[in-house]
């Protein structure tokens, strides 16, 4: 799968691009006023499903499955390394006059920092996207060393990987060759499911060390019912991943599909 087919089927499959191809398809395809008024009620509680609140709740609990590690885990757990995937980057930020990580990136990074503040370990940074000549790796690896104080010798930047498959893979040639057998895998708590199917086929072991939760315990307020922007967006960012997530099973079941840049 490609990345334009892949950003394709986001634009079909998943809000908002789904409501907008099924009542175009309604308008185009359907004539007899009976049928198309029960589709269009249909699409209507399609489109309130996935833009509030108690939907993200339920789809986030699917995904955030593995707790956070606590101290006593951090203290007895034998890792040679800290691995953070990068998550995205900006092109242009005015204030900088330049590329930047974006928001996933840059609390993933924070959690890594914090780690390596706690461990002592040495940090991977892994990410390709590129940007104004810089890549995520390279972004990342300077907040490290200016914002967070982490010394050069302690980061290892990989920097050709576009998506987490290639994450895993170019990660695990820098752990092959540095001779790491054990690393924290810091990503997003939604995200990492996914992250240690791309790093299962590889010999290190994997230690998961998930952040930034979005699963949280509900009132069932009325608020938690009333669609909303912030809802719509969070909605299709766990159901990409639970796309990913099937799509990267798929792969590690069947051989290596080609990669798409989820």
């Amino acid at each position: 799968m490609s990345q334009y087919f892949s950003r394709i089927f986001e634009l079909l499959f998943l809000p908002p691009g789904i409501f907008i191809f099924l009542l175009l398809l309604s308008l185009v395809f359907i004539h007899e006023p009976a049928l198309l008024k029960r589709v269009l009620w249909l699409q209507l509680i399609l489109m309130l499903t996935l833009s509030i609140p108690v939907t993200g709740h339920f789809l986030f609990k699917y995904l955030e499955t593995i707790p956070p590690l606590t101290e006593q885990q951090i203290k007895d757990n034998k890792a040679d390394v800290i691995v953070v995937l990068a998550g995205g980057i900006i092109a242009y930020q005015q204030e900088y006059a330049g590329a930047d990580i974006n928001y996933f990136t840059l609390i993933r990074l924070r959690y890594g920092a914090w780690l390596q503040k706690k461990t002592g370990l040495p940090i991977i940074v892994t990410g390709g996207v590129e940007q104004g000549g810089i890549t995520e790796a390279e972004l990342m690896a300077r907040v490290l060393h200016n914002e967070y104080g982490i010394t050069e010798d302690k980061i290892f930047i990989e920097k050709q990987s576009h998506n987490t498959y290639e994450n895993a893979l170019y990660s695990s040639q820098i752990m092959d060759q540095e001779k790491f057998q054990h690393f924290y895998l810091v990503t997003s708590a939604f995200h990492q499911s996914r992250a240690i199917l791309s790093f299962t086929p590889y010999k290190q072991t994997i230690i998961p060390a998930p952040m930034g939760y979005y699963h949280n315990t509900m009132d069932y307020l009325w608020g938690d019912f009333m669609p909303s922007s912030n809802a719509m967006r969070g909605n299709f960012l766990a159901l990409h991943e639970i796309v990913g997530h099937y799509w990267y099973l798929l792969r590690n079941r069947y051989g290596n599909i080609s990669g798409t840049k989820v």
